[in-house]
């Protein structure tokens, strides 16, 4: 395997990191790593929360009790519980321990899962008792808690780096599971810079994305899949809706959005919303804002919600039922295309606005993303990440910085030919950057500018340096 490099960049000066694991960098496994996962549960996926850790209350029917002690229980958007085994260094019986402990917490009720997370909660400073923390789980999740769902929790190994025969077992179980049972594996790393440690996490397994990358034969006559597969593939599609759109850059920023009850609730309950709507058509509508945090902005009341979060209103205030719905699917847009279906449809955005927007910009000038997103109405990390990933934007597109003013740190020439740094080319066209990295304010172009440039097709030359 390919030895992992990893350097300190102070202009063209690079240091290289030593690496070394956590007890030689003096870090501890509950006192350190543990408490990174709770504070950055991105480290064991996106979008999980963490429930409790060091959980250890088990017991049978009879009173019998085990001391069995898990270290972190998550819950993802989809509803699906997570168990995360942690580990400082390489253990080959990592996964055994982790199997025993998703036995476990298949047990767990929607209400026990509550009263662990008030407990938890408490223990930490926040005053909670467990009805508040039913509704911290039920606002988290995309939907309703589906039982079944809880029944087959994720697996998440978490360790300095995993043996072979973990792997081998590991993926000997999701295969012959038939994906039914799904364990990831993920690493951490420490690296050593005078005296500043950093450490890197890595998913090891499966290979995120592989599947879409790779052709196989279609058998026309095959069996759907399980209904547990079914459920937590729509629950993770609902759960992952509101991020591939705005990663995609599918809808501008007040796009305008309709109410349209789906029927996962009873057709009374749906009778009761559309009369409820009828009295005052506002609560029906919302717009776009593209903020992960509060993607809608409800003209019921002027404020943002997630979708999920605002359907369980919704649905309470007309008909008094107290559960919630997959909220993306109930909003749909103009072209009559419900979120979801715009998430995962073959729905992809024409980027010519933005190519001719990076047309515009002459050597000697740089913007940033915001200006552009700002004439486009979409986030700048949208535009970022297209100008990051395509091939074919034009040539220009090094002249779109951050909102530092820098060049941004995972720019790549679309032109594997260029061998100078983006900075370097800039520097070539005339742009100044000052001591602290930034780019001169006064060559910047403004929106206005580059809106009214592309009225009048000022396009200008564009040629590549020659390396």
């Amino acid at each position: 395997m390919a030895q992992d490099l990893v350097y300190l960049v102070e202009g063209s000066v690079a240091t290289p990191a030593v690496r070394v694991s956590l007890a030689e960098a003096g870090l501890k496994e509950r006192e350190d790593l543990q408490e990174w996962v709770v504070v950055h549960p991105e480290v064991i996926g996106d979008g999980v929360r963490v429930i409790t850790i060091e959980y250890d209350r088990w017991s049978t029917g009879s009173g019998t009790s085990a001391r069995q002690r898990l270290d972190v229980l998550g819950l993802d958007r989809a509803g699906r519980l997570v168990v995360v085994e942690l580990k400082r260094e390489r253990d080959r019986d990592i996964h055994l321990q982790a199997l025993t402990y998703a036995a476990l917490v298949s047990r767990f009720t929607i209400t026990t899962l509550a009263s662990a997370h008030a407990d938890f909660l408490n223990r930490r400073g926040q005053t909670t008792s467990a009805d508040e923390a039913m509704a911290h789980l039920r606002d988290h999740v995309e939907g309703e808690f589906d039982p079944e769902l809880l029944t087959n929790p994720r697996i998440v190994l978490l360790a300095a780096e995993h043996p072979p025969q973990v792997v081998t077992a590991v993926d000997w179980l999701c295969n012959v599971s038939g994906h039914r049972l799904d364990i990831e594996l993920r690493t951490m790393s420490a690296w050593q810079i005078g005296t500043q440690v950093a450490v890197q996490f890595d998913s090891i397994y499966p290979v995120l994305g592989i599947d879409d990358m790779l052709l196989s034969p279609t058998d026309v006559d095959a069996t759907t899949t399980s209904t547990v597969a079914e459920k937590t593939t729509e629950a993770t599609r609902t759960a992952n809706t509101v991020q591939r759109i705005i990663d995609n850059g599918l809808l501008a920023i007040g796009a305008a959005l309709t109410l349209q009850p789906t029927t996962e609730i009873p057709a009374d309950a749906r009778a009761a919303i559309e009369s409820w709507v009828a009295e005052e058509p506002s609560r029906g509508r919302a717009t776009w804002t593209a903020d992960s945090t509060g993607p809608l902005r409800w003209e019921g009341d002027g404020n943002t919600w997630r979708p999920t979060t605002l359907i369980r209103h919704i649905i309470k205030q007309a008909s008094g039922l107290d559960r919630g719905g997959r909220g993306p699917a109930w909003w749909v847009t103009e072209a009559g295309v419900d979120l979801t279906a715009l998430a995962y449809g073959r729905n992809t955005r024409d980027w010519t606005d933005l190519h001719q927007l990076i047309a515009q910009l002459h050597p000697g000038e740089w913007t940033n993303y915001g200006e552009i997103a700002q004439i486009i109405a979409l986030p700048a990390i949208s535009v970022g990440q297209h100008i990051a990933s395509c091939l074919d934007c034009p040539y220009g597109a090094h002249r779109v910085l951050t909102s530092t003013g820098k060049p941004a740190d995972g720019f790549r020439w679309a032109d594997p030919t260029i061998t100078q740094t983006c900075r370097e080319v800039l520097t070539g066209e005339g742009i100044i950057f000052h001591s602290d990295g930034r780019a001169d304010p006064d060559q910047k172009l403004s929106a206005a500018t580059l809106q009214q440039r592309r009225k009048l097709k000022n396009i200008p030359m564009q040629d590549a340096p020659v390396s």
